[in-house]
């Protein structure tokens, strides 16, 4: 498997069209105007169980959330989506903790997380919009690694993490606490030149060891 060396210049977010188009979706960045579809669904105690932040408990949360990914946008650190169905936004995607250089080191990496509302969970839409982010991570932002983690007991998430050829890189006991226990995280990983592969046959799924 031959990689690329990375791209030069690095490339600055807030340059680049992030506005994608799918067969049931929209993805876009984020808006202060989004703060009326989300917080309904995030100040769901429920929604997050399974995530690593928790329910809002004020507006002002959510609209401070919506701007942190706008700033992140404009520091090149992150790039943030609403999931966008029939003109509302039903849940966000999102490509963080993106990395260009390590000190004297180039790891061109970032780590994808997401969610969406849960009367629209089992369509196959988080999968159709990661696929979708995945894309543009590898292909318009010019990534070469992206990373993805889960709690080992949320079935629903490893299921599109590997339907998108992720890779398992190993499983964290006790790795974080919450809710009054210890849970197990599993980590997964994707090359730019596995995407390659991936992206042609759509059909590889590695199942958790």
């Amino acid at each position: 498997m031959s990689s690329p060396p990375p791209r030069t210049p690095i490339p600055k977010l807030d340059e680049l069209d992030l506005v994608i188009a799918t067969a049931r979706l929209r993805l876009r960045p984020l808006d202060e105007r989004d703060v009326d579809d989300l917080w309904p669904l995030v100040s769901d105690p429920d929604l997050p169980r399974m995530m690593i932040w928790a329910a809002h408990t004020d507006r002002s949360q959510t609209l401070a959330f919506i701007q942190s990914t706008r700033d992140g946008l404009a520091r090149g650190t992150g790039a943030t989506w609403a999931i966008e169905v029939d003109g509302r936004a039903v849940g966000t995607i999102g490509l963080g903790d993106i990395r260009f250089a390590q000190a004297a080191l180039r790891v061109d990496r970032a780590e994808l997380g997401y969610w969406i509302a849960p009367a629209l969970r089992g369509a196959g839409l988080v999968t159709e919009a990661a696929l979708a982010v995945v894309r543009c991570g590898f292909e318009a932002i010019g990534l070469h690694k992206i990373t993805v983690h889960c709690f080992e007991e949320n079935v629903a998430s490893r299921r599109v993490i590997e339907k998108l050829g992720f890779r398992v890189v190993g499983r964290q006991e006790d790795d974080a606490w919450r809710d009054g226990r210890w849970w197990a995280m599993l980590s997964y990983e994707l090359t730019a030149p596995e995407w390659s592969d991936v992206s042609t046959t759509m059909r590889v799924q590695r199942p958790v060891p």
